[in-house]
């Protein structure tokens, strides 16, 4: 199928669409609370009824947000979105072999808090590339994954069939390589240059993977050892520009099928460690040959620590440790950065990819099981808890900032016993 939504980096391609996240509002988002709607009607020319689209939102720097299917013949679209700009993309749903697809088709709109915006989508016409696919000793290369990127930053992908014919339709015009990926991970090439691809119009190529492909394993390095966190690590071909992606949650990616010579990695961040692009080291992969590189990252976020404890009532915080306590992270503009729940001791740790930034809070909420009642330091028994914050953290890139201790406060809800009001 065609992977149309527009990426960036394009070496990002065939890497799952990250999943970028929604970010919740903290205490201190307000404004961002406000939503207003916008819609339209969608137009297909020359077509009495829409195929299946699927409509995918981003931020207006193109940072994915979220999508939906819109079923076949649908006539139009409506979203309740936080006020903002955003970019809205539809994208044919038919076979990436259909060379009368729709092009994805993008529009700009403003979305104003408690108003409607209006704003109407005729699909563009798509182009195509066709052709056939074939090894170093000519022969049809079966089932192989044709991939199509373009100087835009888009890319598009389909499987030739068991004669090695293949059609990538729905193409935007602009002009394309297609690179080529064997099946069975023997056979290798230079991309094709196609040219200019125009709407409406097919152009035809013709495929010859002549090299033998070779192994390379790359071990994936923090200062602390290998990296065991499911992440993703994509190496380039320094000669071709040809991209392969794999996924691991132990450090190691065993890549196959790759043209020789040397490569050049991207990660693009896990947990604490932020993304880096460089070259594989000790790597020179060769025809029909195995070979081993590392890819070290060093640059790690940030992170906050601190004990949570009883608020103590009317007589101030005791150092009772309050355990299962949700704490947060939240920056000046109310967005979440991290979460945790605290341990047996009260104990959190609050980390991810963050930068040197002042002015976050941390917020801590009794356990969401126990509806505020939680276990309180003696003599009381079980005391009812108020949500808390602190405010004025600074935290420092690479660092530990400490937030001491961080009280839960005590409620004074009717309901509270009276041995917790003292």
């Amino acid at each position: 199928m065609a992977s149309p939504a527009r990426l960036r980096p394009v070496l990002l391609a065939l890497v799952a669409v990250l999943a970028t996240v929604l970010t919740t509002p903290g205490p201190a988002a307000q404004a961002a609370d406000h939503k207003g709607i916008v819609n339209g009607s969608i137009t297909c020319p020359k077509l009495h009824t829409c195929p299946g689209l699927k409509l995918l939102w981003f931020d207006e720097n193109w940072h994915y947000l979220g999508e939906k299917s819109l079923g076949k013949g649908a006539r139009g679209y409506s979203l309740n979105l936080p006020a903002g700009t955003y970019r809205l993309q539809l994208i044919d749903q038919r076979p990436s072999y259909d060379v009368s697809k729709f092009a994805p088709t993008d529009v700009q709109v403003t979305v104003k808090a408690n108003r409607l915006s209006e704003r109407n989508i005729t699909m563009k016409k798509g182009g195509a590339i066709t052709g056939t696919a074939v090894n170093g000793k000519g022969n049809r290369l079966k089932g192989a994954t044709v991939v199509a990127a373009n100087r835009a930053e888009q890319s598009f992908s389909t499987q030739a069939n068991k004669k090695g014919q293949f059609a990538i339709g729905g193409l935007p015009e602009g002009k394309y390589s297609v690179f080529t990926y064997d099946r069975a991970r023997t056979w290798v090439g230079k991309s094709t240059w196609a040219g200019l691809v125009e709407p409406g119009h097919a152009k035809y190529i013709r495929i010859r993977l002549a090299t033998r492909a070779g192994d390379l394993t790359v071990y994936l390095t923090t200062p602390n050892g290998l990296l065991k966190k499911k992440t993703t690590l994509t190496v380039t071909s320094n000669r071709t520009g040809q991209w392969w992606s794999k996924t691991s949650s132990t450090g190691t990616f065993a890549f196959r099928g790759l043209f020789p010579g040397g490569y050049t990695a991207t990660f693009n961040g896990a947990g604490v460690w932020f993304g880096k692009t460089g070259a594989v080291q000790k790597a020179d992969v060769r025809s029909n040959g195995f070979d081993t590189g590392e890819f070290h990252v060093t640059k790690r976020g940030g992170w906050v620590t601190g004990k949570v404890v009883d608020g103590g009532g009317a007589d101030g915080q005791t150092d009772f440790a309050m355990e299962n306590v949700r704490v947060g992270l939240y920056d000046r503009q109310g967005r979440e950065l991290a979460t945790d729940v605290t341990n047996a001791t009260g104990h959190f740790k609050l980390e991810g990819q963050l930068v040197t930034q002042d002015r976050l809070t941390i917020t801590v909420d009794p356990s969401p099981n126990g509806g505020g009642w939680m276990t309180a330091a003696p003599p009381a028994n079980w005391c009812l808890f108020d949500s808390g914050q602190e405010k004025g953290i600074a935290i420092t890139q690479g660092k530990e900032t400490s937030a001491g201790r961080v009280p839960l406060p005590r409620s004074t809800d009717p309901a509270q016993p009276d041995e917790c009001l003292n």
